[in-house]
């Protein structure tokens, strides 16, 4: 058994301003309901599909803990993500080492003592853990009634969307504070793309079941997001206003947006192929196009669909899949306001004059 370490008082629960608690400390029994790994009355279960799914680790009951109730594992790995929901059920000491990969847990109940290298917080649903890839990372008292969700995230993933977003490589691991606030506005934003995540990836049959594009696409979110949000040792020159890029770095951009218009190029990979960060980008289109990058794109896409239209190559819903608008209500809306009609309105134009030339 593991020696019984002193932690601070359990954590009271939070609010954000509103009186409604940031996660709710029942959330967890409904969360991926459908990914459930195990459920189980034995430490050694649980602890040997953690090992699998995340990283093996050392997991013991601590002295005096209560008895021993039903631990539960949930768990679903996506490309770069691994994301799940854990509750051991009883107070345990968990040691996993030094990760490999970047880690957040977002506890919905309870609270866990959380060490990383020499960084120490206390989680809870007011305060979640972000622990990096080669520090010693422990969670020397995880109480008895704690449920988080766990999510982990590849080196590389993290460190790729970073470079792009920068504008060149990371040279060493992000560090990342430990402590992470749940109850900005901010944080708000960055968990409502976390329960997305879980609600689809929990969905039977939902469209990420079907589009590899809209798994990629949440990841990404998830992690461009938690980049922005949480302080880590490059936050100050991602967030700081840049000079604008030189006009060849704009033309790169241009030149791919024209050339492959249909497809929905995020603005990581827009400045990715500019060679210069997002915020730097954006910059430079404000600078000299008056528009931001994804306005380009999206003046592009219409511009395209309608040429389609007039000329009667294909009905309103195969053009507006044609060039990368997935919602053919929201083409409807923002064709009608670039162009002051609605797109069958065009259509019919194009094909009176079409039916006049023949």
């Amino acid at each position: 058994m593991a020696e019984q370490r002193g932690a601070p008082e359990a954590p009271s629960t939070p609010s954000d301003g509103s009186g409604v608690p940031v996660w709710r400390s029942t959330d967890w029994r409904n969360v991926l309901a459908h990914r459930e790994i195990c459920r189980s009355s034995l430490l050694e279960v649980i602890t040997e599909n953690l090992g699998s799914l995340y990283y093996p680790a050392r997991v013991e009951r601590l002295a005096r803990s209560p008895g021993l109730e039903t631990s539960v594992l949930s768990a679903v790995k996506l490309e770069n993500v691994t994301v799940g929901l854990l509750r051991f059920g009883t107070e345990v000491i968990v040691d996993p080492g030094a990760l490999g990969a970047y880690h957040v847990n977002v506890p919905l109940s309870g609270w866990v003592a959380s060490e990383c290298g020499p960084r120490t917080a206390v989680a809870s649903i007011a305060r979640a853990a972000v622990f990096t890839p080669r520090e010693h990372t422990v969670l020397p008292r995880w109480s008895s009634d704690a449920a988080q969700i766990c999510i982990k995230i590849s080196k590389s993933a993290m460190e790729d969307a970073l470079a792009a977003l920068l504008g060149h490589s990371v040279a060493s691991d992000i560090r990342f504070n430990l402590a992470l606030d749940l109850t900005t506005p901010a944080a708000t934003s960055w968990l409502a793309v976390l329960r997305l995540l879980l609600e689809e990836v929990d969905r039977p049959d939902g469209l990420l079941s079907r589009s590899t594009t809209l798994r990629a696409h949440l990841e990404k979110m998830l992690i461009e997001g938690l980049l922005h949000l949480q302080a880590h040792d490059h936050i100050d020159e991602l967030l700081e206003s840049q000079p604008p890029a030189r006009p060849r770095t704009v033309k790169r951009v241009v030149d791919l947006i024209e050339a492959n218009p249909e497809t929905n190029y995020t603005l990581a990979e827009l400045a990715q192929a500019a060679g210069v960060g997002a915020r730097r980008l954006q910059t430079a289109f404000q600078e000299t196009l008056h528009t931001t990058p994804s306005g380009y794109l999206r003046k592009v896409k219409l511009e395209r669909a309608r040429h389609d239209l007039l000329t009667g190559e294909g009905s309103v819903i195969e053009v507006a899949y044609r060039w990368g608008f997935n919602h053919p209500g929201r083409f409807a809306a923002l064709y009608r306001g670039t162009f002051g009609e609605s797109p069958s309105a065009t259509a019919r134009r194009g094909a009176d004059i079409t039916g006049h030339r023949s």
